[in-house]
């Protein structure tokens, strides 16, 4: 390569500035065809051809496991020990990369920690039961009760955060998609924190979808009280926590073949 630099050079005539100029944009462009070489090499042994950014990406047992061992936590099973403000960024950035219809992003979440910010979110469910009784069933408030006191005492004792999952309706003021697809997109978030979640050693989580409280959750106060509008969703809360010492889960699938009809045969 320096020999053909050289013989290029020696057919260039004029001033040595021009010369060294010419030097230094041959370097430069070797430099960036060599990197550019490094870089589809890498993209190529790693699997990037999907769409990726050249970056090592995990192979096809390693995503399957991962999405094997994503288990539902209680909250009986966490311990109380509060995730850190970084490990939280680092599920919220997960979430954030759910697939999107026309990029709504209809995802939102409201962040609770902290055993008196739990308390107050109980609460504020306890008094509209309260308020409304009236038109309820005794069986809708049977299930209520015993599922608040049972959370009363769970939850700020046991868990680290809950993150209410919401849906903006209406994420773009020029969009409004069917919304049966800002759900399936939030859904998504969701799983992303599920998975994402099984980074963290030793800690878990649960969505859990509030029918136990469903009448509040769809109440119109319960939005404002989340600061949504009236045409948003709320479909329960993620309990995040670290895991208990000594918990052990399993959990089982029956064959996928139950499950698909396959029309593949061109013949």
């Amino acid at each position: 390569m320096l020999d053909y630099i050289l013989e290029l050079l020696q057919n260039v005539s004029g001033p040595l500035i021009v010369q060294l100029f010419l030097i230094y944009c041959i370097a430069f462009l070797i430099g960036y065809v060599i990197k550019l070489r490094q870089k589809l090499t890498l993209s190529i042994e790693s699997g990037g051809g999907g769409g990726g950014d050249g970056a090592s990406l995990p192979n096809k047992d390693q995503v399957l496991n991962l999405i094997k061992t994503r288990r539902s936590v209680m909250p009986k099973d966490l311990c109380g020990e509060v995730l850190s403000d970084e490990d939280l960024s680092y599920l919220l950035e997960a979430a954030n990369w759910a697939p999107t219809h026309h990029k709504t992003e209809p995802w939102r979440y409201v962040a609770i920690s902290g055993g008196k910010n739990m308390l107050d979110y109980l609460e504020f469910l306890e008094d509209w039961y309260s308020v409304n009784r009236e038109n309820l069933t005794s069986d809708d408030m049977t299930k209520f009760d015993k599922k608040y006191q049972t959370l009363k005492s769970l939850l700020p004792a046991n868990a680290s955060h809950l993150l209410v999952i919401c849906m903006k309706r209406k994420a773009l003021p020029d969009k409004l998609l069917p919304e049966w697809e800002e759900i399936c997109a939030t859904a998504c978030s969701v799983q992303n924190i599920h998975l994402a979640v099984t980074a963290l050693p030793g800690w878990g989580g649960f969505w859990s979808s509030h029918t136990w409280c469903k009448h509040a959750r769809d109440s119109k106060q319960f939005k404002e009280y989340l600061g949504l509008e009236e045409e948003d969703r709320v479909f329960g809360a993620f309990i995040l926590g670290k895991v208990a010492p000594g918990r052990k889960f399993k959990s089982t699938r029956g064959p996928w073949q139950d499950k698909v009809i396959m029309r593949t045969n061109n013949e």
